[in-house]
Order: structure tokens, then C-alpha cells, then sequence
């Protein structure tokens, strides 16, 4: 006679047991993965694209150089996904913010906070960035990875500015070269804070915020 805690007690399938294998195995590399590039990341900040090596991000994660090539094959693939990643990251955190901001004022706002909330993270993009920029190796994956972030930055900026016209709360401007200027301010800042580690880049941003939206804003008589 057969137990009931034994017909109560279902076994899994060779089946079953071999995905459960494959969904930790993929949880695993994903966060060796995360990890290298976490890594990686502040290794390209601190120093730059040309000077950092696989054996550099193995000797600051402790795992293998192996190990690394097997995850991304080469240092430019790394680095491509560092910059993929980073961007991600970015505007994750800013539709975490976002939420259900559906006004004009309120989106070119957030994002600017965005940048005042992960300033530490954007300043290493920029970094890297222009390190890369000027290193012998760029290669055009790499380059359209780092546009990306300005490309998406001046669509949301551009529809906030657009949206406001067209609802009247912002005075007629080409949303093109407001976006522009906003983006390439924001990377003085960036850049700025690196010359000088005291520069209050919070109170900068916060300026220029309550400038441009002065600006954008329809003045009443």
C-alpha cells in the first residue's frame, strides 16, 4: 500500500528538472554578467577605453580572464555592452520617475532631476564617452551604442517642448534647438564636476532648469 504523503508528493520530469537547471544557469550569468560590467564600467571611468585590459577587470571582479571572454569575447564587445547597459540604466531610472507625467513642464523637469539622482552614473557614461571618442579603436557599434543616449534624450525633450506649443503653455521655440542646448549644458556639468571635484552640480542643473522653463513658459498679461 502506497503512502499518502508519496501520492501527495509529485516528481518532476527529467524535463522539468533540466529547465529548472537552465533557468538558474541563466539567472547565474546574468548576474556574472551585471557584475563584470559593474566592474568594467568603473575601470573605463577611472581610467580610460585604451588602457583598460581583461586582465585590469578579472584582477577587480577576481574571476578569470577566461571567463570573461567566454561572456563577451572581447574587450570592445564588453565595452559595447558597458555602454548599452549604462544607457539602459539611465533611462529606466527616469520612467521609475516618470510615472503617469504627463505634462510638459513635468517631463523636461524629470529628466533634468534625473540627471541631479544619477548624476554618478551619467558622469562615468560621459567619461568613458569621450575617452573613447578619442582612442583609435572606435568602431561603429560602439559609437551608434553612445549616440543612442543623446538620440533618446532629444526625443523626450523635443515632445515636451513640441507638446507644450501645441498646448499652449510654451511659447514658440524650435524644440530642436532648445533640446540642443538643455542636452549640451547638461554635459558642461558633467564634464565641469570632473575639473573641479567641489563644483556643485545640483544647484547648476536646478539654474538652468528654472531658466529654460522660464523661458519655454507663456507669458500672461
Amino acid at each position: 500500500m502506497v503512502a499518502k504523503s508519496s501520492l501527495a508528493k509529485k516528481d518532476k520530469s527529467p524535463a522539468e528538472e533540466i529547465d529548472m537547471a537552465a533557468v538558474r544557469d541563466k539567472r547565474q550569468q546574468s548576474e556574472v554578467a551585471k557584475a563584470l560590467q559593474s566592474a568594467a564600467l568603473d575601470l573605463f571611468a577611472e581610467h580610460n577605453y585604451a588602457t583598460v585590459t581583461i586582465k585590469d577587470i578579472a584582477k577587480a571582479t577576481q574571476m578569470n580572464s577566461a571567463l570573461i571572454y567566454y561572456y563577451f569575447g572581447s574587450k570592445e564587445e564588453l565595452f559595447l555592452g558597458v555602454v548599452e547597459s549604462t544607457v539602459e540604466d539611465a533611462f529606466r531610472q527616469f520612467n521609475s520617475i516618470k510615472h503617469d507625467a504627463v505634462e510638459p513642464q513635468s517631463i523636461i523637469f524629470l529628466w533634468l532631476q534625473i540627471h541631479i539622482l544619477q548624476f554618478a552614473l551619467l558622469q562615468k557614461l560621459a567619461k568613458m564617452s569621450l575617452d573613447y571618442a578619442s582612442s583609435h579603436g572606435r568602431t561603429p557599434r560602439i559609437d551608434k551604442a553612445i549616440r543612442k543616449f543623446y538620440d533618446k534624450e532629444s526625443q523626450v525633450l523635443r515632445k515636451a517642448i513640441k507638446d507644450g506649443i501645441a498646448l499652449g503653455v510654451f511659447r514658440e521655440v524650435d524644440p530642436a534647438d532648445m533640446a540642443m542646448f538643455i542636452s549640451t549644458y547638461l554635459d558642461g556639468v558633467l564634464f565641469r564636476s570632473m575639473m573641479f571635484p567641489k563644483f556643485n552640480f545640483k544647484n547648476a542643473i536646478v539654474v538652468m532648469r528654472e531658466l529654460v522653463l522660464e523661458h519655454l513658459s507663456v507669458r500672461t498679461a
